[in-house]
């Protein structure tokens, strides 16, 4: 073990487990909103985090930005079936947050608010669009990558149908 993997005695998959446990407290007693807010809250709780840590973490947790009773939005723990309720919850979020979406090449590009691009990621994996390889969120921009560009022209397509409420 090297001296990068040790820390108060602990390997790097004990701190990771330990942080995990954390983040999931941190999100059943408070309503946390950003991914800035939960690194905030991380390192008053004793953790150093990245912003790529924070990310990898809320997506390996299966983490999801619900709505809040006055209008915001917080982060919860995804429930396993919550496959069966994707179409519903990403046509919700994805109206609400999205901005603009565009592609280049097999590229789609989609702006929402800010801090509600894993929360439209997120439901959009849940979706399981046909001809995407793969999605990532920053904090209000994800980045789609799709298979050729016919898919992403048809993806963007059918994202501004549902955009405009058809």
């Amino acid at each position: 073990m090297t001296s990068k993997e040790k820390k108060d005695g602990r390997d790097a998959n004990s701190m990771k487990m330990t942080r995990r446990e954390a983040i999931l407290k941190l999100i059943a007693s408070e309503k946390i909103a950003t991914q800035n807010d939960l690194s905030k809250r991380l390192e008053e709780e004793g953790f150093q985090v990245t912003q790529a840590t924070i990310s990898r973490d809320i997506r390996e947790l299966r983490l999801v930005k619900t709505a809040n009773s006055n209008g915001g939005y917080h982060y919860e723990v995804g429930k396993p079936s919550e496959k069966y309720h994707a179409p519903h919850k990403f046509y919700s979020i994805y109206q609400a947050a999205v901005r603009d979406v565009d592609f280049a090449q097999n590229l789609v590009v989609i702006h929402s608010d800010v801090g509600m691009a894993q929360a439209v990621c997120a439901t959009m994996d849940a979706m399981e669009w046909p001809g995407v390889l793969g999605t990532l969120a920053g904090d209000d921009t994800v980045l789609v990558i799709t298979r050729d560009k016919t898919c992403a022209e048809e993806l963007v397509q059918t994202l501004r149908e549902i955009q405009n409420g058809k």
